[in-house]
């Protein structure tokens, strides 16, 4: 699972690495993203844009939100299907966090790319009519198996998407085989992995 993020970046680096034609928000506010928090997102419309979005998909008639959606199943979920196919995003990062239990204690790890600085972490947007009436875009992180660098930690890890792979993930005509091969993926990133020395106590709880 993935329920804590990073993105520090300034937002004229994000700009130009996902090459974005309409800038929707002037900025935001750097540091750890926690659910039901806005953050940036990429994603393709008329024209790639940046905009912020709300994190978790909120339940239907109930409390709570869902915060990720995993790769296995997300073709066949009724609260994601549809937004697989029409409504891919990108959540730009430069890390990620997760919980380990080491000798009875939840110890908190930063997890990021060795040779790149930002993370593109696979995710799902819709829109939904929040309580006041007003239209609120909300957003998913997809996660898939750990692969063997993540497995020390988790069973889980977000997917991450390739920067060749951009285009073709936030492509409005990608067929849907494309799509099912890009969830299967399940590369052996150079992963940096290290222990955080903060509120190792914090693990976050999941809904």
């Amino acid at each position: 699972m993935c329920g804590r993020f990073l993105l520090d970046s300034d937002i004229e680096d994000i700009i130009r690495s996902y090459r974005i034609y309409k800038q929707e928000i002037d900025g935001f506010d750097k540091g750890d993203f926690y659910p039901s928090q806005r953050a940036p997102i990429v994603l393709e419309k008329n024209e790639r844009s940046i905009t912020l979005g709300k994190w978790g998909f909120p339940l239907s008639n109930k409390k709570g939100i869902v915060i990720n959606a995993r790769s296995e199943a997300i073709m066949d979920k009724p609260m994601f299907r549809d937004s697989i196919r029409t409504g891919r995003c990108i959540i730009p990062a430069n890390l990620f966090y997760e919980w380990k239990e080491e000798n009875k204690e939840k110890i908190k790890y930063k997890i990021s790319l060795e040779d790149r600085p930002l993370i593109s972490l696979a995710g799902i947007y819709k829109y939904h009519i929040d309580q006041n009436s007003n239209k609120e875009l909300n957003f998913v992180i997809i996660t898939t198996e750990a692969n063997e660098n993540m497995k020390t930690i988790h069973s889980r890890m977000p997917l991450i998407i390739e920067d060749n792979m951009v285009d073709v993930w936030l492509g409005r005509d990608t067929p849907t085989k494309v799509l099912q091969e890009i969830l299967n993926i399940n590369i052996e990133y150079g992963l940096k992995i290290e222990r955080c020395e903060d509120d190792k106590h914090q693990q976050l709880r999941m809904f």
